[in-house]
């Protein structure tokens, strides 16, 4: 058989292997290039422009996480003790420690199974908005998936995240979580 030939049969059985593997993968395998990012959802754009409307309405159950501008990050600040909208950042202790948006707890990504407890301690019926630093940092995105994989059904991602709440607000506090708080 010419060489051609044996190249070509063989990027031939190549490929119908990889198509073979990614129909009996559980999860998708991207056919080319790099797996898909979280998908991100809106919330209805009531909440942003008239604060008066309620984050129950603006962010009804969903399967996907909403993404979050700063204005309605602001707008759910200011409502969070009256409609139980909890604040999650993502990043390592020593940054949250550095700077945080008051009253958010703080869950690492990279230990999630170590706060598991406090995780569970938010009810999945409530609003859970996560950040990280904004940009190109993906910790609140992967935490809102597994978030979402866990049953909660009202997740956002703040992706301005602390970058742009730290420059645009004067809400801002330093230091580590209370002992009780972990």
């Amino acid at each position: 058989m010419p060489l051609s030939r044996q190249l070509l049969l063989l990027v031939g059985v190549s490929v119908l292997l990889g198509l073979g593997a990614r129909v009996v993968q559980k999860q998708a395998v991207p056919f080319w290039g790099f797996p898909k990012s979280v998908e991100l959802v809106s919330p209805k754009d009531a909440f942003a422009i008239d604060m008066s409307a309620s984050p129950d309405s603006a962010f009804a159950p969903s399967d996907k996480p909403y993404h979050v501008k700063l204005a309605t990050a602001m707008g759910l600040y200011m409502k969070r003790k009256k409609t139980n909208v909890h604040f999650v950042d993502v990043r390592v202790a020593k940054l949250y420690a550095e700077g945080h948006i008051p009253g958010a707890v703080n869950i690492p990504f990279e230990h999630v199974a170590e706060y598991e407890a406090k995780l569970d301690s938010m009810p999945k019926a409530d609003l859970v908005l996560c950040y990280c630093d904004g940009g190109d940092c993906h910790l609140s995105k992967d935490l809102a998936e597994h978030l979402i994989e866990g049953g909660w059904k009202r997740v956002a991602v703040y992706e301005g995240g602390w970058a742009e709440w730290s420059k645009e607000t004067d809400f801002v506090a330093t230091g580590s979580q209370p002992e009780e708080a972990q």
